[in-house]
């Protein structure tokens, strides 16, 4: 914007120029073919939040009012662009930033600096959940690796400050706090540890400080209700309606058991979809299910607790239920638990074989599980929300790539573990989400353009995210443990990607 001279005139003339040439730009926005003005659904335009109108001229719109170039998947927000939604409007940047060091704004928000963007996450290196959460800093380390050596983002590294919390979720709340208030970053990335991340949003903390968390891990609600997170996974409600539909419509299953984790609220939540998946497909609860109160092991709806020793009682209890005095035994049954105690249960053995299958969470999907587990998951469904490096889906670009990165790392990392490819996935995400929010890099900024994003990186079914509706994955895919003497690898049960039929539904609001 030119300044105003020092004499009236000069002032007076200048006006005239500036409104002169408002009313031509005005004229042109409404007449000419090339301008236009963007309506996102359910985003109201000029909301009361912001009082900015998601509206843009030239270049196109994007789907929440950002001015984008480029096809999908490699939009970049405009420097100078308006980013509106509920919540996370913001201004549009000043005139000479641009996406190259030197010239991106220097310190345009807590934790970024003109040669840096600050990220942390709480990850689970110890501890039980450290059996599938484990590997996941692989991938998120692969990711920012080659982003680094590429030349960053405009011209900042990323630096991953990554704290081991053990899957605790007091512990994992406090290392988040820290994070955010004592390090400073500017937004958590992938946060596999899901327990700190659970209390930490019903607090309400990512609202009250504007952290944005992307690209996380899906296995509990508050993720898809909490309007700054972003998961890049099915959850795990999704994963259990799934797998029932899919059990009652291609197995024939009738008689539908369940063996859940108590003690972490992902068992808890996912058996509860279970059930209520059930009974819209045959009508009746699972015997023994109660409300979702269940604290142990009841009938054929069984819960244990991690970390026991064995499982001997709640397993007798199991089998009773399912394979005692009953005509009607057990012909199907989930197993909705964490890989060590999985393991435990299932060396008790089941009193006869499931006539429809076995039907195994993504947290077993891994192959150290798959190996251990022996004989008795011989033909057993294990499901995943993304494309893992299993026969045609191995040779992928997307794939590949990731089997390349992940081992890069660390060599000897199990590649088939669909957590380290969910961490990969959401750190890409977390990457891409910031390019395109550009050099004036905000949090709101960033909330803004994840907000209205459509992408797909060849790693899951295309993702998008809309203000209110954060459930941009929501198919999982089955493949079969092989096993023929040992363990023989994965085979894909080849009816591709199962979409949940009831997105949204039987989340009952957690406890803290």
């Amino acid at each position: 914007m030119s300044r105003l001279g020092p004499s009236v005139d000069g002032s007076l003339s200048t006006l005239l120029v500036v409104a002169a040439g408002v009313v031509v730009l005005s004229f042109a926005a409404l007449s000419g073919p090339a301008a236009q003005t963007g309506t996102v659904p359910g985003v109201a335009v000029g909301n009361s939040d912001s009082g900015v109108a998601a509206t843009t001229t030239g270049g196109g719109v994007g789907p929440s009012g950002v001015a984008t170039g480029g096809g999908p998947g490699g939009r970049t927000t405009a420097v100078g662009a308006t980013v509106t939604t509920p919540g996370h409007a913001v201004a549009a940047a000043p005139a000479g930033i641009s996406c190259a060091a030197g010239r991106n704004g220097g310190s345009t928000d807590r934790g970024v600096s003109g040669s840096e963007i600050k990220l942390g996450a709480t990850i689970v290196s110890s501890g039980i959940g450290a059996s599938f959460l484990g590997p996941v800093r692989v991938g998120m380390t692969a990711v920012k690796n080659d982003v680094n050596r590429s030349g960053g983002i405009c011209g900042r590294q990323i630096s991953l400050k990554m704290v081991d919390d053990g899957w605790d979720a007091q512990r994992g709340y406090t290392y988040i706090r820290n994070l955010v208030e004592g390090d400073k970053v500017f937004a958590l990335a992938v946060n596999p540890s899901s327990e700190g991340l659970r209390i930490a949003s019903n607090e309400g903390y990512f609202a009250k400080t504007r952290t944005p968390v992307v690209g996380t891990d899906g296995m509990l609600n508050s993720q898809y209700a909490d309007p700054w997170i972003w998961p890049v996974a099915a959850s795990t409600v999704s994963t259990m309606h799934i797998i029932a539909a899919d059990a009652y419509n291609r197995n024939r299953a009738r008689q539908f058991s369940i063996v859940y984790d108590s003690q972490y609220h992902f068992g808890v939540e996912g058996a509860f979809a279970f059930n209520a998946a059930v009974k819209r497909l045959t009508g009746k609860d699972i015997v023994g299910y109660s409300n979702g109160s269940n604290s142990s092991c009841s009938g054929r709806f069984c819960a244990i607790a991690a970390g026991k020793a064995n499982y001997a009682t709640e397993n007798k209890q199991y089998n009773d239920a399912c394979f005692g005095a009953s005509r009607d035994n057990c012909d199907f049954v989930a197993l909705l638990l964490e890989p060590t105690e999985a393991l435990s249960f299932i060396r008790q053995g089941f009193g006869a074989t499931f006539t429809a299958g076995m039907g195994l969470a993504q947290t077993l999907f891994s192959r150290p599980f798959a190996t251990s587990c022996g004989s008795t998951c011989a033909g057993a469904t294990v499901w995943t929300g993304y494309n893992p490096p299993i026969e045609a889906l191995a040779s992928s670009k997307a794939v590949s790539a990731y089997v390349n990165a992940v081992h890069q790392v660390q060599p000897d990392v199990d590649i088939y573990n669909q957590f380290l490819e969910g961490g990969y996935s959401g750190m890409l995400l977390t990457v891409e989400a910031l390019k395109r929010a550009g050099a004036q890099l905000t949090r709101d900024r960033l909330a803004g353009v994840l907000d209205g994003m459509d992408y797909d990186n060849g790693l899951s079914t295309p993702l998008r995210w809309r203000p209110g509706n954060h459930y941009a994955n929501v198919a999982m895919q089955p493949f079969e443990i092989q096993y023929q003497g040992s363990f023989n690898g994965f085979r894909s049960v080849g009816n591709g990607w199962v979409k949940d039929p009831w997105v949204g539904q039987d989340t009952p609001k957690e406890g803290r």
